[in-house]
């Protein structure tokens, strides 16, 4: 971890309280980073040190990373905003990263923004930062044996104020909630930071809105149009009347954040240089606020009448489809999530040889995804491109099986194996329940280990075959497994090939069952 010579240098401000699960996280996230110039002073805000600083020096963190790391333990706690202008004074480099406790970067994060922010700093001299964008995690804390641990069960939608194509940051839009951020997406120049005050010691909620406004007053942001920072969100959130360490700020109810999150919306300062200026931009921001308001309330009641409608006609739907011939295969309900299914029908499964439900067990799970190891007893994932945000969350309750796939590349299958499972001479049938919010199409094939080569990962496919997976519908494959083939190949596996270079992929199974079958 040597400094690079001429690199832009970066403090990093964590603040903690009570949570070296989430700390030891964060910190693994900033070792891994591809950049070079960093140093870390983490602010334990009023929390145990000697339980922070036992579980540091338990973990496995490099040792150059010790090297870099200032503590700094603030007893009695200072609130969450004085805690952060702490970390920055103690602080000597060009630009200032808050990267709190629960929030995670991609290794690239540092190194794509310092190369952006030298690249617009020469020819936009008022920046003050830049950010990149944003993927929202929903997580849940497991106790296990070896103790508690942090789960991601899949991508949470982010509303559209973080999705603005702007290469800078709209004053007026961040001013009146159009546009937003999350601390864990930018970096900032130090002096600027400090020439507007830090984030503002008053506040103990909504801190970095009423900071960025004052900043986005005198410099420019820019944004970087790459997904490069992970905001993690609790999903098993309740109500409590305390500070629960473990919640996410906002769904805290001992926060009054509406009355910060006013707060921080810019106010008229008739002390300023240009006190015109500043007052003409307080009340744009009042106003466009204004305007958003009324839009929203209409865009709520266009689209409750929309949602009403829409449950009419699936209804109607699903009455006409249980008239027709095959309907007991079909989930009763609408089309925008899937229901529990009924089992595939009894007839298909006289020998069941593999039932995913039964292979699973009952118990909910949650893990990363790692190509080519299995996972649920059977299925593994033949994918050729990048292994981050490969994520699964099996549900039996639900009769849910989710795969998420951020890009799949040009190539991305989902593949059961089939070694084992037919009876001597005897072929298999295969029948997946699979479902699609938006539907799509895809191929199945049979894979086995190719016999031309000695590469011991290397296989051959044939029989593909072209599929269509309805929107909002249950859709039922199934393909026969010839035994003559299953005798005479290695590794035999039906693979799904889903749907080339797409981004955001579901991968969704209701149920997979094989059953044993006569030669065909």
């Amino acid at each position: 971890m040597g400094d690079a010579q001429g690199a832009v240098s970066v403090g990093i401000v964590m603040r903690t309280r009570d949570r070296p699960l989430f700390v030891l996280r964060a910190l693994a996230s900033v070792a891994a980073q591809t950049h070079d110039t960093w140093q870390i002073v983490l602010v334990n805000d009023g929390g145990d040190p000697t339980e922070l600083n036992a579980a540091i020096a338990a973990s496995a963190l490099p040792p150059a990373l010790h090297e870099r790391l200032t503590r700094k333990h603030l007893t009695p706690g200072v609130g969450r905003s004085a805690a952060f202008n702490a970390g920055v004074a103690a602080l000597e480099t060009e630009l200032v990263a808050c990267l709190d406790d629960d929030d995670t970067w991609a290794p690239e994060f540092l190194a794509r923004l310092t190369e952006f922010y030298a690249e617009t700093r020469a020819r936009v001299p008022d920046l003050g930062g830049v950010a990149a964008r944003v993927t929202a995690l929903r997580e849940e804390i497991v106790e296990t044996e070896a103790g508690s641990e942090i789960r991601v069960i899949d991508e949470e939608g982010l509303p559209a104020p973080f999705q603005r194509p702007e290469f800078f940051v709209n004053p007026l839009a961040y001013a009146c909630y159009r546009q937003d951020l999350y601390p864990v997406q930018w970096l900032i120049r130090r002096d600027a930071v400090q020439a507007v005050g830090g984030f503002p010691e008053a506040f103990d909620v909504m801190e970095d809105r009423a900071f960025l406004n004052r900043l986005l007053a005198h410099y420019r942001m820019g944004v970087l149009d790459e997904k490069l920072a992970f905001h993690h969100r609790r999903a098993n959130r309740t109500k409590d009347d305390s500070r629960n360490a473990l919640m996410n700020t906002l769904d805290n109810p001992s926060y009054d954040w509406r009355l910060y999150a006013d707060l921080a919306r810019p106010a008229p300062d008739l002390q300023a240089p240009a006190p015109q200026a500043a007052l003409m931009r307080s009340l744009l921001a009042d106003l466009l606020a204004e305007v958003n308001y009324e839009t929203s309330a209409i865009w709520q009641k266009v689209d409750g009448d929309i949602r009403t409608l829409s449950r009419r006609l699936d209804s109607d739907k699903a009455e006409m489809l249980a008239r027709l011939p095959g309907a007991s295969a079909r989930p009763a309900g609408g089309a925008t999530s899937p229901q529990a299914p009924p089992a595939i029908s009894a007839v298909a499964q006289k020998d069941v040889a593999f039932d995913l439900w039964q292979a699973h067990g009952a118990h909910p799970h949650a893990q990363h995804v790692i190509p080519g190891a299995r996972f649920c007893d059977r299925l593994e994932l033949s994918h050729s491109g990048d292994r981050d945000g490969l994520l699964l969350h099996v549900a039996p309750g639900r009769r849910l099986l989710k795969l998420q796939v951020p890009r799949t590349g040009p190539w991305c299958a989902v593949e059961l194996a089939l070694d084992g499972l037919a009876a001597p001479g005897g072929g298999l049938r295969c029948h997946l329940q699979l479902w699609s919010q938006g539907g799509y199409l895809f191929e199945s094939a049979l894979t086995h280990l190719d016999p031309q080569t000695d590469a011991p990962d290397h296989y051959a496919l044939a029989d593909f075959r072209v599929h269509s997976c309805a929107a909002g519908l249950n859709s039922l494959l199934t393909r026969d497994i010839p035994a003559q083939w299953l005798a005479t190949v290695r590794n035999p596996k039906l693979s799904l090939i889903l749907p080339r270079h797409a981004q955001h992929f579901r991968f969704i199974a209701q149920n997979i069952v094989v059953e044993r079958i006569a030669a065909v």
